[in-house]
């Protein structure tokens, strides 16, 4: 019987190890799919436990609740005609109108339905991420990033179509006459944010590797705003992490000059020696000459 052999560097090599250094060759990218699983799922469970300590605290995600409630009327009177003309007439947008036109209708035009997306689907969003972000981000910062980003994407969409036309990177002529509404973009920009700020680097490499694809294979209005979206939830997060690394660092010397105040006990075994030995150096300047402690 011919065994099969592979010979590399003047060795013969069974071919039972080779089908065990194949197995093992396609066993490590699953094991690499699945630790990245885990840290991610360790990354949102972080989230989930920040957003349920304040829960705890007493604070309520009510802006995201309001936010989701009203997706939900304005859906429901859109199929009354008595309401809908009003409705469309005051949310909807796109970038063929004037631009005043246009500023004027923005905030209505985030409870408006999109075509890609069920009014349940918008709902579950703003509810999700926008109460997360109201929960660990702070309601004036979750706000202000929903905000500002829903009003980046759609000023930055409508640059794109009007100052490069032909450009394979911006948007053709034709996408100003596309409907522009729905949260997509104001929660693309908390999302990112959160997870920036929380230190949820793979979460987050994952989120901007998807909205990359989603953009380049369908090449619309949509994904534009999605990426444009994502670079200021990008902006916003990284300024906020630094803002909380700065918080904390702060901090920390004060308590190091405090433990530094504290004297260490002796390397032979004596007692160690602090405020509750010696209640008159509590109230002693750390200023003062060295001779005029070393006399207590």
């Amino acid at each position: 019987m011919i065994r099969l052999t592979d010979v590399r560097g003047g060795g013969r090599r069974p071919a039972s190890s080779l089908g065990a250094a194949a197995g093992s060759a396609l066993a490590r990218p699953t094991h690499r799919l699945l630790i990245g699983a885990f840290v991610m799922a360790g990354e949102f469970r972080r989230v989930l436990a920040s957003a349920r300590r304040e829960w705890a605290a007493g604070r309520r995600p009510w802006f995201a609740a309001a936010l989701a409630c009203l997706t939900i009327v304005v859906y429901l009177l859109l199929h009354d005609s008595a309401f809908a003309p009003t409705l469309w007439r005051s949310g909807e947008v796109s970038a063929s109108l004037p631009l005043r036109t246009e500023l004027w209708r923005l905030p209505m035009s985030l409870f408006l339905p999109t075509p890609f997306l069920p009014v349940w689907g918008a709902a579950a969003q703003l509810l999700v991420v926008i109460g997360l972000g109201e929960l660990v981000l702070g309601r004036w910062l979750t706000v202000t990033v929903a905000s500002f980003g829903h009003l980046a994407a759609t000023l930055c969409a409508r640059a794109m179509i009007e100052l490069c036309p032909g450009n394979l990177a911006c948007l053709p002529a034709i996408a100003a006459h596309v409907l522009d509404t729905g949260p997509s973009a104001a929660v693309t920009a908390v999302g990112v944010c959160l997870l920036l700020v929380a230190r949820c680097y793979r979460a987050t490499s994952v989120l901007v590797a998807a909205l990359l694809v989603s953009a380049v294979v369908a090449h619309g209005l949509d994904g534009q705003e999605h990426l444009l979206a994502l670079a200021f939830g990008v902006m916003a997060g990284v300024a906020g992490s630094r803002r909380a690394t700065a918080g904390t660092s702060n901090r920390n010397p004060s308590r190091s000059v405090q433990r530094s105040a504290v004297p260490r006990a002796k390397v032979g075994g004596a007692p160690p020696v602090g405020d509750d030995f010696y209640p008159a150096r509590s109230s002693m300047s750390l200023s003062e000459p060295a001779s005029n402690r070393a006399r207590l």
